[in-house]
């Protein structure tokens, strides 16, 4: 990465860094830049998990399979995006047998502090959640209240009725359709007790509103992890404002990992992320939306 133009453009500014104080800037925006996020994706056998994690992320990256139920370990996947890594585990659900969900409980217990955002994949015709329930009000339900990243994803609203109403070339529900969407959005956040905002309805096979959960998974994670979430996604599931808003905490991870090397206090970090937009071989090796 070339970051020489970020510190001619700081030296211009009358912001002078020493070699050592240099190297430790680069050491650190090279950790953030590096950083892994770690996706974990819930739900029962069925719900789509693997082919969600397809269309969300541009890759074969899970095999897509509705005829026997995963293994009772979490599968992860490492994903390399143009050189940038992610890590997707794919959680198995619950509702099996009273033996393995104690046994899941167990495993969400270990695995929920380990991931950087929880998906909990629900079919949206589906009625039988109460398995779902169960243990989200148990186990994961406080991880979201100290701040874990998640969201409930409805997949496969395509089905929803009446199903011959969807628009095919438009690849998006009716009137009527969406309606029903709204209503099991609402079922939801009334039966889990959360707000509605964190339900997130898709089809993945029609990839529809994928540009939708990538913008909410972005604009809820850390200033310094946002960046991370937008080079891993697929192209066309990336909004503008998620752009916008990675380039924004990016930024002002920066000029707090300048400020602290420089020791120049509070008042120089707004002049560094000026100097930061305007080092234009530092942003082109980082966005590839520039």
């Amino acid at each position: 990465m070339n970051n020489q133009d970020l510190f001619e453009n700081l030296s211009r500014e009358g912001i002078q860094t020493t070699e050592e104080q240099r190297k430790n800037i680069n050491r650190r925006i090279n950790e953030v830049l590096n950083y892994e996020p770690k996706v974990g994706v819930f739900g029962k056998t069925g719900v789509g998990k693997s082919s969600l994690c397809n269309a969300l992320f541009g890759q074969d990256v899970c095999e897509i399979s509705d005829v026997e139920a995963c293994t009772r370990n979490p599968q992860e996947v490492l994903l390399h995006m143009g050189g940038k890594k992610i890590t997707l585990v794919d959680v198995p659900g619950a509702g099996e047998n009273e033996d393995r969900d104690r046994e899941y409980a167990q495993l969400y217990s270990k695995i929920l502090p380990e991931l950087d955002v929880a998906l909990w994949v629900i079919k949206a015709d589906d009625r039988a959640m109460s398995s779902d329930e169960a243990f989200f009000k148990q186990i994961v339900k406080p991880h979201v209240e100290q701040g874990k990243v998640f969201f409930f994803v409805l997949n496969q609203c395509d089905k929803i009725e009446p199903f011959r109403e969807w628009n095919e070339s438009g690849h998006e529900p009716g009137p009527k359709q969406l309606q029903n969407i709204q209503r099991k959005v609402t079922d939801v956040a009334t039966r889990f007790s959360v707000p509605e905002s964190k339900i997130i309805p898709v089809s993945a096979c029609e990839k529809y509103n994928l540009v939708r959960l990538i913008d909410e998974m972005v604009f809820a994670m850390p200033k310094d992890k946002k960046i991370t979430i937008v080079n891993s996604a697929a192209r066309e599931n990336v909004s503008a404002q998620a752009q916008e808003d990675a380039k924004k905490g990016f930024f002002e991870t920066v000029g707090e990992i300048i400020e602290n090397a420089v020791d120049k206090g509070a008042e120089v970090i707004g002049k560094v992320i000026d100097v930061i937009d305007t080092a234009k071989d530092f942003i082109r090796d980082l966005f590839w939306w520039f």
